[in-house]
């Protein structure tokens, strides 16, 4: 195949690198535009009916590129495309060129993105169809309607941490928002150092009438599990050797996740192999009580988080057919970086060790997002597991923060000698105040809303007017047409400020007028 590539000036050096080792046979053409994405249309066309191009297989165009290419394929007699809107995106657009049909509107890079998504998706939908087949193979299991086991991605239980001590309606709301977010199992988090069995069957019934999933009880006190199977938990967390025989004594059809510890006593086996062995004791002695839905926990220590890990391995390994949970929280909560790359290891850990529950927490700022986080990971390392690769190009990433190709336009310092350039310095100027007042921006999270409001009158008590939006855009878009501003350099403001609001909003970062959004390293 011969390829004809058309792009702008400033981009012809950046296209010929990504072009250049290429199995595909190509030749550049770079217009007298500087920025690819001015092209339209009609202008490529004027240019490509002057040029001897059919020699040519196809021709693409820049992806940003206003317009329909099909009018040039009419016009020159050579199928014309959109290729990707950035250069990086070219090796892989050039090496599916063979079994992707592009398109004269789309661009490609869009086209591959929605090809992979499609592809996880249909992947994953088809484990969830196919349900009752493989829950008859061994290792898997029902909790509620819920499937759960080794042919199944990993499960996230999202944990309403001191539900007993919350209101229903924030309950409620929790419940609600962890579902929407992907949680598979709510989890009523009870207080430790005090018997709340009445607060533990009020958050399950409160959970029961809002949300259609598997709620679990967090807790080893057997009246506090006791109230809570009778409302309707379908999972015990947990079930150590100081409870068993009482907890079975009322929940032996419920599903239970033991862990190797007697906290009536004080004891947890610190050596991977006394911790593996007691675990065992415990499984064996629950069994013979007639418990049947067991869960195996060798508990996810943030001190000796390999240690942990290598325990779980093991355990697995002599146990492959009783499903696993693993606190992934237990070491997010506790180290001092961003949730979401954290999550994403200890999810492909998890896996390894072939988890079929992992939990999550919210409860402190820097965790929060880490619901989705770990729903988002644990369906990437099913994929991963089942296509034999590394969770890479799977059609969906936890990319938020950094990118995974460099598609920023390149600065050619060449422009400057024809150009009067002015070099910037930071100072703080004394600005007039706008005429038709100021504004207070601020973030509705439970809303998901950046809320600006806007007081006609400086040090008034109350605001004149509040505008809401999704989007920076959205919001300054509204006061610009309600006319509640005047000023070029007050407008400029805002919309820096909006902008910093609706990345907060996006990330879960902390934002508050005036400050810096992230800090440097």
């Amino acid at each position: 195949m011969k390829l004809l590539l058309i792009t702008g000036s400033l981009a012809e050096k950046t296209v010929k690198k990504f072009t250049k080792e290429s199995a595909v046979e190509i030749v550049i053409i770079a217009l007298k535009v500087p920025v690819a994405a001015l092209l339209t249309v009609k202008q490529i066309n004027q240019v490509l009916r002057k040029t001897d191009v059919q020699e040519f297989d196809m021709i693409l165009v820049p992806g940003l590129v206003r317009g329909d290419t099909a009018t040039i394929s009419d016009s020159i007699g050579v199928p014309t495309f959109k290729g990707p809107k950035y250069a990086a995106d070219l090796p892989t657009v050039l090496s599916s060129l063979d079994h992707v049909e592009l398109s004269t509107t789309i661009p490609a890079c869009v086209i591959l993105q929605k090809e992979l998504q499609q592809k996880a998706l249909q992947e994953l939908e088809t484990v969830e169809k196919n349900r009752d087949i493989l829950l008859k193979n061994p290792g898997n299991m029902l909790i509620g309607k819920l499937a759960i086991g080794k042919d199944f991605p990993m499960r996230v239980m999202a944990e309403i941490v001191d539900a007993a001590l919350m209101p229903n309606d924030e309950i409620q709301r929790l419940a609600k928002q962890f579902v929407k977010n992907g949680a598979n199992i709510i989890d009523v988090g009870m207080v430790a150092g005090g018997s709340r069995p009445l607060d533990a069957k009020r958050a399950v019934e409160a959970i029961k009438k809002v949300v259609d999933v598997p709620v679990s009880i967090d807790t080893l006190d057997p009246d506090e599990i006791k109230e809570a199977v009778s409302a309707g938990a379908d999972l015990i967390l947990s079930v150590d050797a100081g409870n068993v025989e009482e907890v079975a004594s009322f929940a032996s059809e419920t599903a239970i996740v033991i862990i190797p510890t007697n906290q009536r006593k004080g004891y947890f086996p610190k050596k991977i192999e006394d911790r593996i062995s007691f675990l065992e004791e415990i499984i064996t002695k629950a069994k013979t009580l007639g418990m049947k839905k067991i869960i195996g926990d060798l508990i996810l220590e943030p001190i000796n988080i390999l240690e942990s890990l290598i325990s779980f391995q093991k355990f697995s390994m002599r146990h492959p057919n009783i499903p696993i949970f693993v606190g992934v929280s237990n070491v997010t909560e506790l180290i001092d970086a961003d949730s979401i790359g954290v999550n994403a290891l200890l999810a492909r850990l998890s896996s390894e060790v072939n988890a079929s529950i992992i939990l999550a927490t919210e409860k402190s700022s820097k965790a929060n997002g880490t619901v989705r986080e770990e729903v988002i990971a644990s369906k990437m390392m099913f994929l991963a597991k089942k296509r034999e690769s590394v969770p890479k190009d799977l059609g969906i990433d936890l990319l938020v923060l950094k990118d995974k190709r460099k598609h920023e336009e390149f600065y050619d310092k060449k422009v400057e000698s024809m150009s009067h350039v002015v070099q910037t310095n930071e100072f703080s100027e004394k600005v007039p105040l706008d005429s038709h007042g100021e504004f207070r921006i601020l973030l509705d999270r439970n809303s998901g809303v950046i809320v600006a409001l806007h007081f006609s009158k400086y040090k008034a008590l109350y605001p004149s007017n509040i505008v809401k939006g999704k989007t920076a855009k959205s919001v300054y878009t509204k006061i610009i047409h309600l006319g509640l501003i005047t000023r070029l350099d007050h407008s400029a403001y805002l919309g820096s400020e909006l902008a910093k609001a609706e990345v907060a909003l996006k990330t879960g970062k902390e934002y508050i007028q005036d400050n810096v959004l992230f800090k440097e390293l």
